[in-house]
């Protein structure tokens, strides 16, 4: 038996969001975020799969294990202060924190765990794959908790951190109408509920939703760790860079992540204002389903390879993003173990061409290119869309862009209607599982999503998830990047860094790949 004992006594985290006010001072002791709102489709834990939710639910709920900001190879402890680990890598045992309260004053218990993370498995929800290791859940006492996996799973502490399991007030959730039963998919009505409020024990407290307009959080009382320096935390929708800078710079807001590259020279130059650059393990990413339930061509891999080729890389980058991006192979980015920027497709016209006439396509053919709104990386997405379409064109592709709101675009595809897309992925924990499980199989994830069935990529997946031998599973990876390839149906653009503009008194600021900002290490400085 493995022990692991936590010497950390407390560490803070909580998740990044962003949010604007426009023509509302900001107060002394409250922290004014603008950013955009609209991938938000729910607020509860079990049932969010989005990328804002991940800075609120790190804000407003504890994971038993965290990573922290300043070292991204080391787990730590949160709610619970230490966990064994079997010598067949099969069973945890957790023992939880004392004398930690939740928001609403209960106790912390073993009771708990067991509750968040069942009501999880059997919400069936997008989040649910992550509780995929577990066979059973047993309350030894109640700061002890007991976790057996269906088999050994390196990653599983890793998965542990992951705001999807996060621990909820089971009473509470009770209360307002939620249940860990077999049937929670169908009996569970706690949604609504936690929609609007949450049922954590995180430095803050949700308040409110406002959908496509504000989250508010005010400060939990109750939180065992050091107080956040603000009261409260206001998030207000903002959907044009211009316009968050604009309200940055009359100090009607105190942060912004809407900086895009065109902006960060104009925030260099403020004196009142400054730039902090924070390194995503992000990824945006066109996606081509090879199903024949869609019309052809995309069903042919040197299609898409031909599109894959035809991209100008440099221009996305170096052009609309003025460098501050990078780019992998696969949907494995850069930092994270196996990922191998050497095997990336480069544009090469000729090549895309060829490809196309040996597919039988040589005048070209038309194609539906579907995105939701925003602004990734800061830049509106309908410029992304439209390089793309321009890139295309040069060899022969008619590319008809369709964008609809974030919300409604992933309702679409994840009930599989979409066949060409653009989106994003923000990880939600630190494992080459979080991108390999997700954009591998036919039955869970992205890879559900687009209607793939590639039985060596699924088999390489499987493989590196389960392989302890960093060696051994830095070249499964490497293989598993080459069928990617190959296959074509995943074609990262770029990795972006996450520019952030701030009034020059904001301090504090940690940048966090999977939860972005922290607003509990924020103050304002004396002036």
């Amino acid at each position: 038996m493995k022990k692991i004992v936590f010497l950390v006594v407390v560490f803070l985290v909580c998740s990044p969001l962003v949010t604007g006010l426009s023509g509302v001072a900001a107060q002394e002791d409250l922290l004014i975020v603008a950013t955009g709102l609209d991938d938000l489709i729910t607020l509860d834990p079990g049932r969010a799969f989005e990328t804002t939710n991940l800075t609120i639910h790190h804000a407003t709920y504890d994971t038993l294990l965290v990573i922290r900001p300043d070292d991204l190879t080391t787990i730590v402890p949160s709610l619970a202060e230490s966990y064994e680990v079997s010598d067949d890598g099969l069973v945890y045992t957790f023992v939880l924190r004392e004398g930690v309260l939740f928001a609403s004053g209960n106790p912390v218990t073993a009771e708990d765990v067991r509750f968040s993370w069942t009501r999880l498995i059997n919400l069936k929800g997008n989040p649910s794959f992550y509780a995929d290791p577990i066979a059973s859940i047993e309350v030894v006492d109640d700061l002890t908790v007991r976790v057996t996996l269906k088999e050994a799973f390196p990653a599983f502490p890793s998965v542990v951190t992951a705001p999807a399991m996060s621990i909820l007030d089971s009473a509470l959730v009770i209360e307002h109408g939620g249940t860990d039963a077999a049937d929670a998919d169908t009996t569970d009505a706690a949604k609504d509920w936690l929609d609007q409020n949450s049922a954590g024990s995180g430095p803050f407290v949700l308040t409110g939703w406002v959908p496509n307009s504000e989250v508010t959080l005010v400060r939990n009382e109750n939180y065992w760790g050091e107080a956040p320096a603000f009261s409260g935390v206001k998030l207000q929708d903002v959907n044009d860079s211009t316009t968050a800078l604009q309200l940055l710079e009359r100090g009607d807001v105190d942060i912004t992540d809407m900086v895009d590259a065109d902006l960060a020279q104009m925030v260099r130059d403020n004196a009142d204002l400054s730039l902090q650059i924070g390194q995503t393990l992000n990824l945006n990413y066109i996606a081509m389903s090879p199903s024949t339930n869609f019309a052809p061509p995309l069903w042919d891999a040197r299609v898409r390879q031909a599109i894959a080729y035809a991209i100008d890389y440099d221009g996305i980058i170096n052009e609309l993003l003025q460098g501050y991006a990078d780019r992998p192979a696969t949907m494995l980015p850069l930092g994270i173990q196996g990922s191998d920027p050497a095997l990336r497709y480069e544009r090469d016209l000729d090549r895309a061409r060829a490809l196309l006439a040996e597919a039988g396509y040589a005048d070209g053919f038309e194609v539906t290119f579907n995105h939701g709104s925003g602004s990734p990386s800061g830049i509106p997405i309908e410029t992304f869309s439209a390089k793309l379409a321009a890139d295309l064109a040069e060899i022969g592709i008619t590319v008809n862009i369709v964008q609809e709101p974030t919300s409604n675009f992933l309702t679409a595809w994840r009930a599989q209607e979409l066949q060409f897309v653009f989106s994003g992925w923000t990880p939600d924990y630190l494992d080459a599982t979080m991108w390999s499980d997700y954009f591998s199989y036919p039955d869970r994830g992205v890879g559900f999503r687009v209607l793939m069935d590639d039985a060596t990529i699924a088999d390489l997946a499987t493989q590196g998830a389960f392989e302890s031998d960093p060696a051994a599973r830095t070249e499964i990876y490497r293989q598993y990047q080459e069928a990617q390839v190959a296959a074509a149906i995943f074609i990262p653009l770029f990795q972006p860094q996450d520019l952030y503009a701030m009034r020059a008194n904001i301090q504090g600021f940690t940048f966090h790949p999977v939860y972005f900002l922290d607003f509990a290490t924020l103050s304002r400085a004396a002036e």
